[in-house]
C-alpha cells in the first residue's frame, strides 16, 4: 500500500457476511470484561443508519491474503489494552 498511486479510494471493510451490530458488539465487550450488569439501549432515540455495506474487493485484490483480524481476537485485545492502560488513556 505505501505505492498505491491511483486517485480511486480504497474502502477498507469487512466483507458482508463478517457485518456485527452494535448491540452484539455491546455484548461481546460485556462478556470480554466480565459485565454482569444490563445494557440500554435507548429506544427514544433515532435508531441511525441500519446498514452500510462496503466492498472491499479492490482492497483484496491489492493485498492477496491480507487477513482481517476476527472480531472477538480484536475486541480482546483492544479490551485487554484499555485495562492495561486506563490510567493513562485520555478518559
Amino acid at each position: 500500500m505505501n505505492h498505491y498511486d491511483s486517485p480511486e479510494p480504497i474502502i477498507l471493510s469487512v466483507d458482508e457476511d463478517a457485518e456485527v451490530s452494535i448491540a452484539d458488539l455491546s455484548e461481546h465487550i460485556a462478556d470480554i470484561l466480565d459485565f454482569d450488569g444490563y445494557i440500554v439501549f435507548d429506544s427514544n432515540k433515532p435508531d441511525g443508519q441500519h446498514k452500510k455495506t462496503a466492498c472491499n474487493k479492490k482492497l483484496r485484490d491489492l493485498c492477496g491474503d491480507f487477513k482481517f483480524t476476527p472480531i472477538q481476537e480484536g475486541l480482546k485485545e483492544t479490551c485487554q489494552w484499555f485495562i492495561a492502560n486506563y490510567d493513562s488513556a485520555r478518559k
